[in-house]
């Protein structure tokens, strides 16, 4: 099979218009942004994947201190155990970078139901959202 002239062309658009639906993590705004986006739509593993590790930890363990406490009828599932019976976020209508200094950050939301400011943190894959401070016992 011979390859047409244009094909190389073809190949590239195809790779950048590939690339345009694909969801970001490169600033704190736009994996906030992600974040909000995958919970809104029900899409629990891939909001789970937008938590930092800290926080994915943090959940873990309380899911499995949930498990044990109830004797097994709870299953250890960090996913279920954090979106479980959470109705859906609010409406987002801003998300601005409050503060960057260097692997952490602090996004402000503008929502619905009022303003907030949520930490951020860059692991190797992007920057993820941070709940670990506000996952702590009093």
């Amino acid at each position: 099979m011979r390859l047409l002239p244009t094909m190389p062309l073809l190949l590239l658009a195809l790779l950048a218009l590939g690339g345009c639906g694909r969801t970001g993590f490169d600033t704190p705004d736009k994996a906030y942004r992600t974040f909000h986006s995958h919970v809104r739509n029900g899409e629990y593993k891939a909001a789970w994947a937008a938590l930092s590790k800290p926080t994915q930890d943090t959940l873990q363990q309380r899911a499995q201190a949930a498990a044990q406490a109830s004797g097994g009828a709870v299953k250890a599932d960090p996913l279920a155990f954090f979106f479980a019976n959470v109705p859906p976020p609010a409406d987002v209508t801003e998300v601005t970078l409050a503060s960057e200094e260097g692997d952490v950050a602090t996004v402000g939301v503008v929502s619905s139901s009022g303003k907030s400011q949520v930490r951020m943190v860059r692991e190797p894959s992007g920057w993820k959202v941070d709940l670990t401070d506000s996952l702590q016992q009093p």
